[in-house]
């Protein structure tokens, strides 16, 4: 009864929240120097997100001429040739691939909620940049499995002026964590392009979405899961 009511109650209180609300972005704007950290600019309350760090990638910092004016990094020294995909996706640990931009998420331990996607700026300025992308996020389940969603591969051959690429997390091993399922999980994020023949990629406005919310303290939550049953109800009488 309780796991019941704690089910409904996600479902619920998630139901009441904006899909689709930015929980972390990246945009680079207030960076002081190319060598400045990749803080992120936005963090929802209810989540913590590390730095957005290249692993083995050449990073530059532009200062103008990004999608709104403003600031924007450019990375090269990406795979001309992709990764096979069975050892890319099949990990022993939340570690970050070589050549690939990352950054983890930690979900609060007093929290619902889940991850729903990723968007990003990008332009490919050459012909020798990489024309690929894919976004996946990790994370090890209750046996300390790793586990993964993926976007599949994405084409940048259209991408020669700032486009917005929204990526879905449609495939994977097992689904996103959800409401009590995603209390305290580590995901990590990750960017990862091949392609070309070592031209740079620019990049603006990671942002990370997904909803979020504090877990109810046991009053409000039987409230919120009596809602929930009322709204399932509902939803199967229709």
């Amino acid at each position: 009864m309780k796991n019941l009511f704690a089910t409904l109650s996600a479902m619920a209180l998630l139901a009441t929240t904006a899909q689709g609300a930015v929980l972390g972005r990246f945009d680079f704007n207030h960076l002081a120097s190319v060598t400045s950290a990749n803080e992120a600019s936005c963090i929802s309350p209810c989540i913590d997100v590390t730095d957005l760090d290249a692993c083995c990638l050449t990073e530059g910092l532009r200062t103008a001429g990004g999608p709104d004016g403003s600031a924007f990094r450019t990375y090269s020294g990406w795979d001309r040739n992709p990764s096979d995909a069975s050892e890319y996706l099949n990990r022993s640990g939340l570690w970050q691939w070589p050549k690939t931009l990352a950054f983890e998420v930690q979900a609060g331990a007093t929290s619902l909620g889940t991850l729903s996607g990723l968007s990003v700026d990008v332009k490919r300025p050459y012909l020798s940049s990489p024309d690929t992308i894919m976004a996946s996020i990790f994370w090890a389940d209750s046996a300390g499995v790793i586990q993964q969603r993926n976007s599949g591969p994405v084409s940048l051959a259209a991408a020669t002026g700032w486009t917005a690429l929204d990526f879905d997390f449609a495939q994977g091993s097992a689904p996103l964590p959800f409401g009590t399922e995603y209390s305290g999980e580590t995901f990590n994020v990750e960017l990862y392009a091949w392609g070309g023949s070592g031209g740079a990629l620019y990049l603006d406005n990671v942002t990370l979405t997904g909803d979020c919310a504090p877990i109810p303290e046991p009053g409000g939550a039987m409230l919120i899961g009596m809602s929930g049953l009322v709204l399932l109800l509902r939803r199967r009488l229709r």
